[in-house]
């Protein structure tokens, strides 16, 4: 799949445009296996670069509107997703929050806050289909 905003990126940079390609094709494969999110560490183990250097990747594919970053809010005690945040203000506004699987409730210093990078849904679904 071709994203116009993201040629155009990769021409200002044309020493990533691999490395981009690369990215590109690791979330076109998510995607396709049916996931609609992705994770830095991961996508970072696959492109063989530290975390970092990942996430000034995936910024660069926010730019390209085919990511967006999201905060996950993650219990400690069972790894459970409670709730998700579009920015770090809207983290606040969660908690506390209550956790069903251990009947907890709570507050910032009971759960992990996990930067992920959400597909927007036109990439996933033409990325999925294709």
């Amino acid at each position: 799949m071709q994203y116009p905003e993201l040629e155009r990126i990769k021409s200002k940079h044309p020493q990533l445009a691999s490395i981009i390609d690369k990215l590109v094709g690791y979330i076109e494969r998510e995607a396709a296996e049916g996931h609609d999110r992705i994770t830095p560490p991961l996508a970072a183990g696959y492109l063989k670069l530290s975390e970092a250097e990942t996430l000034g990747l995936l910024s660069l594919l926010e730019d390209a509107r085919i990511v967006r970053p999201i905060y996950e809010i993650v219990c400690r005690n069972t790894n459970a997703v409670l709730a998700t945040a579009k920015d770090r203000r809207g983290i606040r506004e969660i908690l506390p929050i209550h956790c069903n699987l251990c009947d907890d409730e709570h507050d910032a210093e009971d759960v992990r806050i996990e930067l992920v990078f959400k597909l927007l849904p036109q990439a996933a679904t033409t990325n999925a289909a294709g």
